[in-house]
């Protein structure tokens, strides 16, 4: 018969075994790094899943299964697989996705990262993927567009496209001392464009309608005292991300992308993070209108609406050539679960989001911002797997979403 799992309120990093008599100043403080370090490390490696060429390694997924009214019923499959002989945050990691829609909805990549390549000297991700999306709206560009909700509602072919291809992206970032990463980052991306009869796209024509290769060539400079990358609870990361796409790099459209992030963990208590992030971003030249709706970055995606910026607001909702976007998280891990010698961590996650568009610095003003707030749950799982689920309200209504990792 199986041991049943223990329930209990523990701090990811709480030190196993008895009491010492309290010590105080810089011997205490010492004391407490030596032991958080080599808790960190034991913890992980006596939950491994196995081990391979003499290493030990983790290996987490999880099935995707849900219906959903515009993409259709959606199955696939996430998993993970890491080489954690080195914890900060892995000596490789190998995660790929498959999954598709009855409706004809794709979202697979296949990814891997080298933390400490060639001897700590530089860390290499790639990365390629091929998407469809069904289901991305259009409502034109600018920070007051409106919308019909009950056409939206109903599917209306209004607001309604189709985007496909396949991508490729790779970085080599360059160790410049312990904190910083430099280096070259290239992309390629593909995109085909299906425009449906009587919708904005058709009627508005922006650039992009003809779909086409955003290909780009850049440069990312980044500095990062996170202290545990998968899931930080202390520590800040400053990421500036520079891309050109010309003809020289293979693009159909000639235009550039300067991304801006950083992002900020502040423990407040032994299982309360104070969460932050902000993004600002901006793009010159001839933009297709489906790289306004994209964030460059080392944590690229969808900008003003969906899961991630502006938790709550439609997909899309808001495209313009420069973007501000803020988050707060207060993250609360209060329940610990241990199970067939798995960690799983339950957290309560409520959240605020402010943000906005501006077509040009000549009409950058600090007014007209859109918020939403919300509350979320965390189910971590060996201190590296998040899957969460978050409800959002903002003044157009409210959403709820499941998704893979943090928003930020």
């Amino acid at each position: 018969m199986p041991e049943l799992p223990e329930i209990k309120n523990e701090n990811r990093d709480a030190t196993p075994g008895n009491q010492l008599p309290e010590k105080t100043g810089v011997g205490r403080d010492m004391e407490r790094f030596g032991e958080e370090v080599v808790n960190r490390i034991d913890r992980i490696v006596k939950k491994k899943g196995f081990d391979l060429w003499g290493d030990p390694w983790t290996l987490q997924g999880i099935p995707i299964i849900f219906p959903s009214s515009s993409n259709g019923f959606n199955l696939g499959l996430h998993v993970a697989v890491q080489n954690i002989r080195r914890e900060d945050p892995h000596l490789v990691e190998v995660a790929g996705q498959v999954l598709a829609s009855d409706k004809g909805r794709y979202k697979h990549f296949f990814r891997l990262d080298f933390p400490h390549a060639f001897d700590d000297a530089m860390r290499i991700t790639a990365r390629v993927g091929y998407d469809r999306d069904i289901s991305l709206p259009f409502f034109g560009i600018g920070n007051s567009t409106k919308f019909d909700q009950q056409l939206f509602d109903r599917d209306s072919p209004l607001y309604q496209n189709t985007r496909s291809g396949p991508s490729f992206q790779l970085n080599i970032l360059a160790y410049l001392g312990r904190h910083f990463r430099a280096g070259p980052v290239v992309g390629l991306k593909w995109v085909d464009v299906g425009v449906p009869a009587g919708s904005l796209l058709q009627s508005q024509r922006p650039s992009g309608i003809d779909g086409g290769r955003t290909h780009y060539l850049g440069l990312a400079v980044i500095h990062d005292t996170l202290d545990f990358e998968p899931y930080p609870s202390r520590g800040s990361t400053n990421e500036l991300f520079l891309m050109v796409y010309n003809e020289f790099t293979g693009s159909n459209y000639d235009f550039f992308r300067g991304t801006y992030t950083y992002r900020r963990f502040m423990p407040l208590h032994r299982k309360l993070i104070l969460a932050h992030r902000t993004l600002f971003e901006v793009l010159t030249g001839d933009v297709p209108f489906y790289e306004l709706g994209a964030v460059g970055g080392s944590r690229g995606g969808l900008s003003i609406g969906g899961d991630s910026y502006l938790r709550g607001y439609t997909e899309n909702r808001y495209l313009d050539k420069i973007r501000l976007a803020l988050g707060f998280e207060l993250r609360w891990d209060p329940l610990f679960l241990s199970i067939y010698r798995q960690d799983l961590t339950l957290g309560f996650v409520p959240f605020f989001d402010i943000g906005r568009v501006w077509p040009s610095f000549r009409e950058f003003k600090l007014d007209n911002f859109h918020a939403s707030t919300g509350w979320g749950m965390r189910l971590i799982w060996n201190s590296r797997f998040i899957i969460r689920a978050d409800w959002a309200v903002n003044h157009e209504g409210t959403a709820f979403y499941i998704n893979l990792g943090n928003a930020f």
